[in-house]
């Protein structure tokens, strides 16, 4: 199967996918489960806002797209939505009415026992990596003159002083740094949503966050498809190989490494905005 580039980036949709699949591998026992939760409904969510959507689905659409997604065929689902945009579905109509309501639907057969969680698995991360695979649609973020990013600690998060140090110390170097702390997990992404940031830092003291840290990225993957994300702290240390199936941009637990590696995702978000303009 050969997709258009300019739609649909293939590479980034089996990388997506294979990333996710390893990451489950690499977390504690039983929390892929937990990540599948997330991308459930954090898309299915999106279902509501369909009725603001021109095309509408049909319920035999729903149902064929959520069975190629946990079909053997590897490429059943992406090649469905690969052909929804050929036909002229925009990334909104795919995202609100098609991924949305088959997240949804999978979310019920689950719930009823129609569907195995290893189904379930597989169909969310083809939703994921579907999603990733369309990022470049979405319209970049602001690009202010001054370099600017919100940094927070991971939810639940305790040892707040690094990422605190942290923004003080990139202030000082000219960042604009906008700073949240003890915010809940749906509360943070649904503020970083709107905030519509291209450069988040995302901070863990150690390895006993590391699931919740995998939580978060995921759903800023779906909730903000364009931004940039560092990850900083203890927890690059400590757990460096599971960040690295987390599809972050970069990580450093060494402050002049970090700030060098912030300039390099600035420089890139600036070139990747001069290029759509």
């Amino acid at each position: 199967m050969a997709h258009a580039s300019t739609t649909f980036c293939e590479d980034r949709y089996r990388r997506s996918f294979e990333e996710l699949s390893s990451l489950g591998l690499k977390l504690p026992e039983g929390s892929f489960a937990f990540l599948a939760s997330e991308v459930l409904n954090r898309v299915s969510q999106h279902a509501a806002l369909q009725n603001q959507m021109p095309i509408q689905t049909t319920d035999a659409e729903i149902e064929e797209l959520s069975l190629a997604l946990i079909s053997q065929q590897s490429d059943a689902g992406s090649q469905f939505i690969f052909d929804l945009q050929s036909k002229g579905a925009s990334v909104e109509n795919v995202y609100l009415s098609y991924l949305a309501h088959a997240a949804r639907r999978l979310g019920v057969w689950w719930e009823e026992d129609r569907v195995s969680l290893l189904d379930v698995t597989v169909g969310t991360g083809r939703i994921y990596a579907i999603m990733r695979a369309m990022a470049d649609l979405f319209d970049l973020p602001d690009i202010h003159h001054n370099k600017t990013a919100v940094f927070s600690a991971v939810p639940g998060e305790t040892h707040t002083l690094g990422v605190r140090m942290a923004a003080d110390l990139f202030r000082k170097s000219g960042w604009e740094i906008d700073l949240k702390i003890g915010l809940s997990h749906d509360d943070l992404v649904a503020d970083l949503a709107k905030s519509n940031h291209v450069l988040i830092g995302l901070s863990g003291g150690g390895e006993h966050c590391i699931v919740e840290l995998a939580r978060l990225v995921v759903a800023l993957r779906i909730s903000n498809p364009k931004a940039l994300i560092f990850v900083s702290g203890n927890i690059v240390t400590e757990s460096r190989e599971v960040i690295e199936s987390m599809d972050v941009d970069a990580m450093s637990n060494d402050f002049e490494e970090a700030h060098a590696l912030m300039d390099q995702l600035w420089t890139q978000a600036k070139a990747s905005a001069r290029a759509k303009t």
